[in-house]
């Protein structure tokens, strides 16, 4: 009897090649984390729009009508569902994708698979739940004059911008999770630091301009303005420096990310 071992060739970066020849079993664990996830639930799968709207409507009461926040002149409304979409895309995808290799416990200590795959299954399941919203999003600007023609073709690209920032943050959050547990804790209050400096329910105009720089250094700030520009007619071109400084954060992230990643790759697989 022979002994194979299974190691990998690769020092600094996982084996691409070897998860874009398994890539279908993303796939698979993508169907099966959206059947755990609303499964023995009474609406189903109408959570995916549900949960958005809710936020929205919250956020719309409270800053909208209570506090008249400034939103450049767009109804408060569909200016904030806008934002809550990619935003909860962003966050979701964040989320799944830090606990992800923890979460698979069970699959990973049974059979050999490239373990990278497991992240992307998480950022693919986000991808198939937001769909709906995004659906539901460009019915609503429509029927309320905001279609911006062209532009919305440009919409897709920064949800896919999003998820790109989500899984390269997340790469590190899931193999750190592995060693310190502390992480998972923390993640979500990040998170909610990271939304209230977000645009999400306010006009980044209405931030002090004293503020403004410090203001900027947010990676997520290009990727929401540049959503709600291709979805808004009366929303403001994105500024081209904070579409760059998104792109290389979410470039430095991925690249770090997958070194660490195969580096720690066995130690994570023992940990979980």
């Amino acid at each position: 009897m022979s002994l194979i071992e299974i190691t990998s060739q690769h020092q600094y970066f996982p084996d691409l090649r070897e998860a874009w020849r398994h890539r279908r079993l993303a796939v698979v664990l993508a169907r099966r984390n959206i059947k755990v996830r609303y499964m023995q639930t009474l609406l189903g799968s109408v959570w995916i729009v549900i949960q958005p709207l809710l936020l929205t409507g919250v956020l719309t009461v409270v800053f909208g009508l209570l506090l008249s926040v400034p939103t450049d002149g767009i109804p408060y409304g569909i200016y904030t569902f806008t934002g809550t979409v990619v935003w909860s895309a962003f966050q979701r995808a964040l989320t799944d994708t830090g606990i992800s290799l923890a979460g698979s416990s069970n699959i990973i200590l049974k059979v050999y698979f490239p373990r990278l795959l497991i992240p992307v299954s998480s950022i693919l399941t986000t991808f198939i739940d937001t769909l709906p919203v995004y659906f539901v999003l460009l019915a609503v600007n429509t029927a309320f004059g905001q279609f911006t023609g062209w532009l919305i073709l440009l919409s897709p690209l920064f949800l896919l911008m999003a998820l790109t920032m989500a899984f390269a943050i997340g790469i590190w959050v899931t193999v750190l999770d592995a060693v310190f547990r502390d992480i998972r804790l923390l993640v979500p209050s990040v998170l909610q630091l990271v939304f209230f400096i977000t645009p999400v329910m306010y006009s980044q105009t209405s931030v002090p301009h004293r503020w403004l720089l410090v203001y900027r250094l947010n990676p997520f700030l290009g990727l929401i303005n540049g959503f709600r520009w291709s979805m808004l007619v009366q929303a403001a071109a994105p500024d081209i420096l904070d579409i760059a400084w998104s792109l290389g954060f979410t470039f430095l992230m991925l690249v770090g990310g997958l070194m660490l990643f195969a580096r720690l790759e066995t130690f994570v697989v023992d940990r979980v």
